[in-house]
Formats: C-alpha cells, structure tokens, sequence
C-alpha cells in the first residue's frame, strides 16, 4: 500500500506530497489536475503555491500536513550540489574530447597540408573532420559545465536573496495587499448576500441586483452540452438567450445565491487565515533578523537618508495606522522611497532649513 505524507513550507508557500511507491492512475490524475508536478530528484511531487483546493486534497489523501523539514536554503543547496556534479561531468568528457582531439593533431606533422592525390590524402581529411567535430563537441561541453556552474551559483544566491531583511520586507507588503483584496471580496460577498436574501425582494429588484453581482448559476439538465460557459442570475431573470439554457425560476436563482455567497465567503476566510499566519512567520523572521533599519530611529522631515548610495533629504513621512511607509525625499527623480530601501540616516541639525509644505509639493510634482 502506498504511503503518503504532506508538508507545507511557509518559506516558499510550496506544498509538497511524497509517496512510498508509485500513485495510481486515478489518484495521479487527482494530484496532477490540482496543479501539482513531479520533481524526479526530490522524489516527490510539489505545488508552485498553497491554495485551499490543494489543502483540501491533500488533507483527504495523507489526513494531515505537516512542515516541511528541509529549508529554502538547504533545498538550494542540494539544488546546488547536482547542478556542481553536472558541471564536472560536462567538464570531464570536455576535456575528453580535447584529448581525443589532441591525440589525433599530435600525429600530424606540425604545418603538413594535406597532400592532393596522395595515397594519405583521405586519411588526411578524415583526420581534419575528427579534429573540427571534435573541437566542436569540447567547446559545447565546456559550454554546458559553465552554463551547470552559474546555475548552482546562481541556486544558492537566489536562496540567500529571497532571505534579505529588505526582501523580507517587501514580501510582507504584497501579502497584506493581497490579504485586503480578499477581505474586499469576502465583504463584498457578504454585502451582496445580504441585499439578495432580504426580505420582500421582488424580481425587477434582483434583475438590478443582478446586474452588478456577476453572479453564475450553476449548469442545469436542459442547458446546450456544447456551451460550456455557465448562465448569469441576470441571464437567468431575464431568459436572455434561450436557446442556450434550460429556463430557471425565480426560486431557483435565490437558492443558488444562497449557495454559492456562503462558499465565497468561506473561500475567502480561508485565504485571510492562511495570510494571517505567513504574515506572522515573515514578520516573526524580520524580527529575530533584527527587523529593518529604518525601525529603529525616528524618521523625521528635514533628515537625510541613504537610499541605494545617495543621501536624500526627507520632505515628508508616509504612514499608516502609526506605521512608517515610506518616505517623499528631494531626490528628482523617484521621490518616494520604501521605507525597507533606507540603509541608514541623519537627523535633522539644529540649523538646518525647515523642509516646508512648499518644498513637499514641489517634491510631489517632480
């Protein structure tokens, strides 16, 4: 019987699934459908990124997952590794090849042309063919042991620069973006289920509700087998385009509202839990990697900061809820800075010129 386990790594939002033997056709077909592909060194099958059909899936096949043991890094070292034992494979039948080629030139007289008409003049060829493809074919795998060479480098800085405190820092601004944008959906569902199951809702109310909800019904035994685009609830009030799809009643559209707004809701709850736990592991790493520079003084306008080499002055410090954004700078170009690109600061000196609301409009308009 074949053994599967699943884990999760908040690292690099993969799901993985290992298998103690080979799937069967049904469960590889469920697996492979579900996004999932197989990873022939690692041995096991991986999920570019989390997502609560995933999550269901595996939770059905292994009953639980678990973490994932082996760290970003580590995966990229052993990434490395095969890619540094493929380097010196090619590296080794290159130099192979160079010295099939040099045993070959070493039998020919240095500066013997080849002799026209002579009884050597075929071997001559044949021996000058051997030494071009030979060359050629030493020259492609020095090629690839290079190109395998700056693949393993190239594994390992990838690894070390997704671990940055800069890096770090923009990671967790995209995933607040992207925790908003589902509480934006799951309020709007919320909104949307509420207007459609109030009471006393007649049929023109729910054609204009529906109008704006971009609500899908689901297939009906009557709808055209060959249209695979699903019916409207508008469509569906309206008995637009007939021919296509069997008719709905009224009943029916709001028993579908019922359903489907819950699953939304659900769906989306799901997505703001798994955001809120890789925002506490990514902001639990930025603070044991001693969190950003920029957190660790007091921003103030009329300062200077050190952007990317270049000291600009602050005219303006972008906050939200009390916490710093960003900051509008002097700079000409790109006035607005991160606050994760500040590697260092000045407080403003006791004679230094105040920045005033002037300066930071002329900043904003640059």
């Amino acid at each position: 019987m074949t053994e599967l386990t699943a884990t999760y790594s908040p690292e690099d939002n993969k799901l993985r699934l290992y298998a103690s033997a080979k799937l069967d056709d049904a469960t590889y077909e469920r697996v492979k459908s579900a996004g999932f592909s197989w990873a022939p060194k690692q041995g096991l099958f991986y999920a570019p990124m989390w997502t609560p059909f995933r999550e269901d899936l595996l939770l059905e096949l292994c009953g639980e997952i678990g973490d994932e043991d082996t760290s970003l890094v580590d995966r990229a070292e052993q990434r490395a590794n095969r890619f540094s034992d493929y380097s010196n494979t090619r590296a080794g039948e290159a130099e192979r090849a160079r010295s099939a080629v040099a045993a070959i030139a070493d039998g020919i007289p240095f500066g013997q042309p080849i002799l026209v008409g002579h009884h050597s003049e075929r071997r001559a060829r044949k021996d000058a063919e051997r030494i071009e493809t030979g060359m050629r074919k030493a020259v492609n795998l020095w090629e690839t042991s290079q190109y395998w060479r700056d693949r393993a480098a190239g594994a390992l800085r990838n690894a070390k620069y997704k671990e940055r405190v800069d890096v770090r820092a923009r990671r967790i601004k995209k995933l607040e973006a992207e925790k908003r944008q589902r509480e934006r959906e799951r309020d709007e569902a919320i909104k949307y289920l509420t207007w459609w199951t109030e009471e006393g809702l007649t049929k023109d109310k729910a054609i204009a509700l529906a109008s704006v909800c971009h609500l899908y019904m689901p297939r009906k035994e009557g709808d055209r087998p060959d249209f695979t685009t699903a019916q409207t609830a508008y469509g569906a009030l309206t008995d637009s385009h007939p021919t296509l799809y069997a008719p709905r009643t009224f009943n029916e559209v709001i028993q579908a509202v019922k359903e489907a707004y819950p699953k939304a809701i659900a769906r989306a709850e799901r997505w703001i839990d798994h955001y809120e736990n890789r925002l506490a592991y990514e902001r639990a790493m930025l603070d044991e990697q001693g969190g950003l520079f920029a957190d660790t003084v007091d921003l103030q306008p009329g300062g200077r900061v050190l952007v990317g080499g270049e000291w600009l002055t602050v005219v303006r410090v972008n906050k939200r809820n009390g916490k710093t954004l960003g900051v509008m700078t002097d700079a000409r170009f790109a006035p607005v800075r991160p606050v994760e690109a500040i590697k260092d600061y000045q407080a403003p000196s006791g004679d230094s010129t105040p920045v005033t609301a002037a300066a930071a409009a002329e900043a904003s308009a640059r």
